[in-house]
């Protein structure tokens, strides 16, 4: 027997509630892993572990005052990262503005790795040319060794009309320390794409923008250098602190 219009609104609604019930449930468990938002600027660490001077007037001394990123909340377990491109002394300003430009779309996911968790920031994925390429690397270094490495890898190539798929990633990793985020990683990536688009597995270029931005954080010889060589940690700034 056909339901008539009651039975009909009733069974909708019974519907619409199964569905609701269940993406609220799958939301429910759900990892969600929190960031404390704010602005994090480099201190001397080994991996988020304060090192060096630990004095207030020593450590203020010792330590360049270098905003790193600034993580801003985005609805109840999203957000974004703002990284410090003008920190990034040896790249020309548009090629800082070019990175800051490609944070307006970004994507954010988290996962947990043992005590760690990962929060992954993907910035850019697109595809471009060789032209754009190239001027894209001129932008991002004005390093002579870095900018030698580039061009012999362009003149590499055997097809001028080579396409790119062009990816920039952010990972920030929270290793269990209050108000402390390791750079984890901090890049750009070039595969070179097929006639059919694929992009291969291998990149034709990694631009390491978090090695360029530790390069210079403290001067040649300084005894905290060490700690730059590999990573830096960022400490939320807290006013009166």
């Amino acid at each position: 027997m056909p339901l008539n219009t009651n039975q009909q609104n009733t069974q909708r609604v019974r519907t619409v509630l199964m569905l609701l019930i269940t993406v609220l449930g799958s939301i429910a468990t759900a990892p969600v892993y929190a960031i404390e938002a704010g602005q994090y600027y480099y201190f001397i660490s080994d991996k988020c572990v304060a090192k060096g001077p630990q004095t207030p007037e020593e450590r203020g001394a010792a330590t360049p005052d270098i905003m790193l990123f600034e993580v801003v909340p985005a609805g109840i377990s999203d957000y974004y990262v703002n990284m410090n491109t003008q920190a990034l002394v040896h790249y020309t300003e548009e090629g800082q503005a070019q990175l800051s430009s490609f944070e307006s779309e970004q994507a954010y996911t988290a996962g947990k790795d043992g005590n760690s968790v990962h929060h992954d920031f993907m910035l850019q994925r697109e595809a471009i040319t060789l032209k754009n390429l190239i001027e894209t690397l001129n932008g991002f270094s004005q390093l002579q060794s870095d900018k030698g490495y580039y061009f012999k890898k362009i003149v590499g190539l055997t097809n001028p009309n080579t396409t790119f798929k062009a990816v920039t990633r952010v990972r920030l990793t929270d290793n269990g320390i209050d108000n402390r985020m390791l750079l984890a990683n901090y890049s750009s990536s070039y595969y070179s794409l097929d006639s059919e688009g694929t992009a291969a597995t291998t990149p034709f270029i990694t631009v390491d923008h978090n090695e360029a931005l530790r390069r210079d954080i403290h001067e040649k010889g300084s005894p905290y250098a060490i700690y730059t060589k590999h990573s830096v940690c960022g400490e939320k700034w807290i006013p009166g602190n």
